[in-house]
């Protein structure tokens, strides 16, 4: 019986189903390992957009966005052993999910609103589903105590560092802070400008994939990093890999699109700028 070959983008899910049981596996794993704060990001295209963050723009997707997270939690709390807590924005959507889940759903259904998230019999995983700007504070202080408990904090599809307008500096700079305490132990990112994406699983690095072009539906590992590559980083890799060689072994110049498409690049990261 012939050996499969191992190739480098086996690493990546399947599939949403297969991406999710990833990122319980390895937070999880996290956690095991001292981990106090998880930042997932399982951003899947349909609902994020690169720029602007989540779309929601069809009749039902914050609730796929909501079932998403129910798997992730229900597959945590299987991979931990731990008891799971579920914090949703706001109590409208805690009360919508618990009539819906019903109160056999496997973990506590919770919201930021609540006075008492975190109380001193806590003993389980208090996981935050796409927290929002508006919430920050509460978020902040609910995790604190949870660590003082010594019980570990999941932070699913944070909204807290994305660009909604009305951010003001103190606000940006107080979810830098916070978030930059956080370990960010699954991210599946997708870079549509590129068919690539940025991937990382507890405790690897961060993992640039491009489409390989030999093999549509197979991807190409470029490079691997310590900490998550961005902004004109991520673009000067993503060029230099696509840029092809010529026949003396040297990268040719840009072409005239490609410099158009740099300059794009550049006029939505400085919109994005403004609106925070």
């Amino acid at each position: 019986m012939a050996v499969r070959e191992t190739r480098d983008d086996d690493a990546l899910p399947d599939n949403l189903f297969d991406a999710v049981g990833q990122a319980a596996t390895a937070t999880a794993d996290a956690m095991k390992r001292g981990t106090a704060g998880s930042v997932v990001e399982l951003l899947v295209p349909e609902l994020w957009d690169p720029m602007s963050g989540n779309v929601m723009s069809e009749a039902g997707d914050q609730l796929k966005v909501w079932e998403i997270s129910r798997e992730f939690l229900t597959r945590l709390k299987a991979e931990s052993g731990r008891e799971v807590r579920a914090v949703f924005p706001d109590a409208g959507a805690a009360a919508m999910l618990r009539a819906r889940w019903g109160v056999d759903c496997g973990f506590d259904l919770a919201s930021a609103d609540d006075r008492n998230l975190v109380g001193e019999d806590f003993d389980g995983i208090l996981a935050f589903a796409a927290p929002d700007p508006m919430s920050l504070e509460k978020v902040q202080r609910a995790t604190g105590r949870a660590n003082e408990l010594g019980c570990p904090v999941v932070l699913l599809n944070p909204r807290l560092a994305s660009g909604d307008a009305g951010v003001g500096l103190n606000v940006r700079r107080m979810r830098e802070n916070f978030l930059g305490k956080m370990t960010v132990t699954y991210s599946l990112r997708p870079l549509p400008w590129c068919n690539g994406s940025i991937f990382k699983s507890f405790p690897g690095a961060w993992q640039l994939f491009l489409e390989d072009p030999e093999e549509p539906g197979r991807f190409k590992l470029i490079d691997e990093f310590a900490q998550r590559p961005a902004g004109e980083e991520l673009d000067n890799i993503v060029d230099a890999a696509l840029r092809p060689v010529g026949e003396d072994g040297e990268t040719k110049e840009k072409t005239a699109a490609e410099k158009l498409v740099g300059i794009m690049r550049e006029m939505q990261r400085f919109a994005r700028s403004l609106s925070n």
